[in-house]
């Protein structure tokens, strides 16, 4: 083998680190993203739950009454 091929193998060996290095980076990347969504979808899941509890607590309160939410909530989507 002579220099010229060490080289080129050297330099192969450094391409092949550097893309093996930029496919790590970028499934680091996707599985952090994925994990952002995970924690929005578990935060809007909880939020919806209190949201319920606040409601039926209002309701059960004679503070508004269900058909009252009912028509606020289709006035809402009708805007949408």
């Amino acid at each position: 083998m002579d220099l010229i091929d060490i080289l080129w193998d050297m330099n192969q060996m450094r391409r092949i680190r550097e893309l093996s290095g930029e496919v790590e980076r970028l499934h680091q990347d996707r599985m952090a993203e994925r994990g952002d969504a995970r924690q929005l979808a578990d935060e809007n899941a909880a939020l919806r739950l209190r949201l319920g509890l606040l409601v039926r607590l209002l309701i059960s309160k004679g503070v508004i009454t269900a058909p009252e939410y009912a028509a606020m909530i289709a006035e809402a989507e009708s805007k949408e």
